[in-house]
């Protein structure tokens, strides 16, 4: 992890440079190439969403990446462009991920009638994430979710 490499060999680089370090570890690489695109397409923001011109440590973002699929996009706004392209398989994704967490479970293919049911009730409504959000809780699947409490948590 990034917090683990010597901090005086990292201090004066850029994020993109310590973590293109950090990736030279083969077990981080495997997931750092799908999260850090995105992440670098992001990187003009803040972590309260402010926009800035440079990382914390004074140099010049680079937002630039390579999606996997190899779409290219030099700044936030043209990764908001491929993103807004594939709109539908955004939402289903989004749908499908929030509906599991919620249910504490890995959907399965019965929970495709309501993923579908979502998705129009979403589309209808402006694709707006405070319905999705509302709609899973008030979905039935999550108002009559049983989950089960681990072994550890029924013995005195």
């Amino acid at each position: 992890a990034l917090e683990k490499q010597d901090q005086k060999q990292v201090a004066n680089l850029t994020l993109r440079q310590r973590t293109e370090l950090h990736r030279t570890n083969p077990v981080c690489a495997s997931c750092h190439k799908l999260l850090d695109p995105i992440g670098f397409g992001l990187e003009n923001f803040d972590a309260i969403g402010r926009w800035r011109n440079q990382d914390d440590s004074g140099g010049a973002i680079d937002a630039a990446g390579e999606l996997p699929g190899g779409k290219h996009f030099t700044s936030p706004k043209e990764l908001k462009a491929i993103i807004a392209a594939r709109k539908a398989e955004l939402t289903r994704n989004l749908t499908e991920k929030l509906l599991a967490y919620a249910l504490c479970r890995q959907l399965e293919g019965y929970d495709e009638i309501v993923v579908d049911q979502l998705m129009e009730t979403i589309a209808r409504d402006g694709h707006r994430m405070q319905t999705l959000i509302t709609e899973i809780v008030t979905s039935y699947p999550f108002t009559h979710r049983h989950i089960q409490q681990p072994v550890t948590a029924l013995v005195p």
